[in-house]
């Protein structure tokens, strides 16, 4: 005989919950985004450990790990979780919607915020595809339909549809941590840590500048923000990274001692003579949402 209802529900519930907790890396981050008690949510995941006779992740610094056992438990939270995500998005107009959608920004923007606001509306509307283009020179408006850029838009024939700040702070690897320590202050970061720069962070921020003027070790120098991500985790140095992507990264932690507090401004514009067609209107506000969150 199978789970009546009320079974069903618990073991949803205790699946979900152990789904949140790897998909956000912690069990206080899944609890925060679920609107639960840290001490509720791991109460879930217990029980399901206990039901099936399994110990299915490992608590680890700043995160939990997946055990053997737990990566095929895993497997069928995530199939209920695509479920029931399924069910909620179905509707007649996700079915019809298809084309595509030409979305420019550029590399540090793609990498650092955009990637991270589509999962949704790719679930939503999986028969309409986006096609991003990541470069450093804007193209001509005939050449995208939406765009993520760090200026302030004066084009004629474009609207604005959102404006935002993106936040940045300072990152180092575990491993150079374990090997280097952790910088007291500002000065002992100059002195006596390596460091790794993008090339137009010295002239978005004088301060920014001005430290890397003033450190001894800059050991690296990229004009590429998916380069600089993967030279401080492969632990070259200290970078200057976006907080919300940075922190995802599972071998990064946040120098939060050393407060920066470097941001920047960035625009989300549409060409005007597309803004009421439904799959653009519908991007713009997943987008927008998505960056309520980050």
């Amino acid at each position: 005989m199978g789970m009546n209802i009320k079974e069903a529900l618990i073991k949803t519930r205790q699946l979900l919950c152990f789904e949140s907790a790897i998909r956000y890396g912690s069990i206080s981050k899944a609890a925060e985004k679920s609107f639960m008690k840290q001490s509720n949510l791991s109460v879930q995941i217990k029980e399901l450990e206990d039901e099936t006779g399994e110990h299915l992740i490992n608590r680890i610094h700043n995160g939990v790990k997946l055990t053997e056992a737990g990566k095929e438990v895993y497997a069928l939270a995530c199939d209920l979780y695509n479920v029931i995500n399924k069910s909620t998005s179905i509707n007649t107009k996700a079915f019809h919607m298809s084309g595509g959608i030409k979305l420019w920004t550029s590399d540090g923007l793609g990498a650092g915020y955009i990637s991270e606001c589509l999962p949704e509306f790719c679930m939503a509307y999986p028969n309409v595809n986006i096609e991003i283009c990541c470069s450093l020179e804007m193209p001509m408006q005939d050449q995208f339909d939406m765009a993520v850029i760090y200026e302030e838009p004066k084009d004629s024939g474009l609207k604005v549809v959102g404006k935002y700040d993106l936040k940045f702070g300072l990152f180092a690897s575990k491993a150079y941590l374990a090997k280097w320590g952790y910088p007291k202050n500002l000065k002992d970061l100059q002195e006596n840590h390596r460091i790794c720069t993008k090339e137009n962070y010295l002239s978005v921020w004088p301060k920014w500048r001005e430290f890397i003027q003033g450190s001894h070790y800059v050991s690296a120098r990229t004009n590429s923000s998916s380069m600089l991500l993967q030279l401080v985790k492969d632990g070259i140095g200290v970078g200057l990274l976006p907080i919300g992507t940075a922190t995802k990264e599972e071998g990064l932690m946040h120098i939060s001692r050393i407060n920066i507090n470097l941001h920047h401004k960035f625009w989300i514009v549409i060409r005007e003579e597309i803004q009421n067609i439904d799959k653009v209107k519908l991007l713009v506000d997943y987008i927008n949402n998505a960056s309520q969150k980050l």
